[in-house]
């Protein structure tokens, strides 16, 4: 089978579509299951967890460096066929200890599956890049919707007909990849950022673990703030339905948009400032109209922010080192998510949810200032790759 240079993007929509929604079918469940049916400890299962984007984190780093040497290729259907391999032995064992175990075998494929795709999406040509990964997020948004809304259905079944329907989805995606990935989209040898693009992609990097840090304390302890509040678990829930609706309308008209947004550095400091502002919300939130209002904040801020973000890393890194670079998008996302439950604990533990709160508005004010200071002083001095690199590989392409 001859080897393209560059993958389609409607493909890698769809591989990073069929992913998600395969990943989302067994993350909702991790804390029930375990706790309720496994009868493990809340500490036990935050363990396991945490292993799990530990996990995610190693795969993300190796997964990136071995892109820009490896074959892209081989490397994808390794992700595919270890992910579908997990899920087809949690069929049979999906009892203690097999569960956790197979668990961090999918986070740490998980990881290395994003990692790559997020390496061809950053390969494409120039005038596309942006677009995909607008869409690579919204695709990865809808199978997490798709995903976290049949669960409920399949988990009142069996267990095993819910890791069968995961198995089978990966075996049409191993099937599909087969087909349509055989590319290598590498070219040329710098593997050396220029010290101004260093500056701006590690800044990033930081940025990036701490945004996800205090993002997570969304996911792991609003729920109990609110409960605690009188609020019934199910307000809780349902501010998640409106953050994916959100999600996908928004980055629908971001894709819609295309390049008619001109600075993505404007894009992702815009989005930096409404994560910050939906904590600073949430301070004062009493009654649910709040946690709405503040919901809506942090959606659009997610909106915006978190697909700018590849793109950006993807136009300061050269074509030889991308899988590497947007591997360490991927790790640095996944420490962050890994850490957020146990800062947030530690903060309220010592002071108080409003404490956190606040604390997490100034520190994204502080991070804010620090990443529109550091572009201002390196962007002139920076080389954009995607004007050099991509602009290269084209022009051989239609010789």
């Amino acid at each position: 089978m001859a080897q393209k240079q560059l993958i389609k993007t409607p493909w890698l929509i769809a591989g990073q579509f069929m992913n998600n929604i395969g990943m989302s079918f067994i993350w909702p469940l991790t804390t029930i299951y375990m706790h309720n049916v496994l009868g493990k400890s809340l500490t036990e299962t935050g363990i396991v967890l945490m292993f799990n984007s530990v996990a995610n984190v190693l795969a993300s780093t190796i997964g990136g460096r071995v892109f820009d040497r490896g074959n892209p290729y081989h490397l994808l259907l390794m992700g595919i066929t270890l992910n579908g391999l997990a899920n087809f032995a949690l069929i049979f064992f999906h009892g203690w200890p097999w569960y956790p175990l197979l668990l961090v075998m999918t986070g740490f494929a998980s990881g290395w599956l994003n990692t790559m795709f997020n390496a061809l999406a950053a390969s494409v040509p120039r005038d596309k890049v942006r677009r995909t990964f607008t869409l690579m997020y919204l695709a990865t948004n809808l199978g997490v919707v798709f995903g976290t809304m049949l669960v409920g259905i399949v988990y009142s079944m069996e267990m095993a007909l819910l890791f069968s329907m995961t198995t089978g989805l990966f075996v049409i995606f191993l099937i599909i990849a087969l087909f349509e990935y055989n590319v290598d989209p590498r070219q040329g040898q710098n593997i050396h950022l220029p010290r101004a693009n260093f500056h701006i992609v590690w800044t990033f990097f930081v940025s990036l673990f701490i945004i996800w840090l205090l993002y997570e304390q969304w996911v792991s302890n609003l729920s109990v703030y609110m409960t605690n509040l009188g609020m019934p678990l199910r307000n809780y829930s349902f501010l998640w339905t409106i953050n994916a609706g959100l999600l996908v309308l928004i980055q629908s008209i971001l894709s819609l948009l295309g390049d008619r947004i001109k600075n993505l550095y404007y894009q992702f400091f815009f989005g930096m400032l409404f994560v910050g502002l939906s904590f600073l919300s949430l301070v004062i939130a009493h009654d649910y109209p709040h946690f709405i209002f503040a919901m809506v904040l942090l959606t659009i801020g997610e909106a915006t922010w978190s697909p700018a973000m590849p793109t950006l890393v993807s136009q300061l890194s050269p074509v030889r080192a991308k899988g590497r670079y947007q591997g360490l998008v991927q790790a640095f996302c996944a420490l962050g998510r890994s850490l957020g439950p146990l800062f947030g604990g530690v903060i309220i533990d010592n002071w108080s949810y409003k404490v956190l709160f606040l604390l997490a508005f100034v520190i994204l004010l502080l991070v804010l200032a620090i990443n529109v200071g550091v572009v201002h002083v390196n962007l002139r001095h920076a080389v954009d790759y995607m004007k050099t690199d991509i602009k290269t590989n084209v022009s051989r392409e239609t010789k």
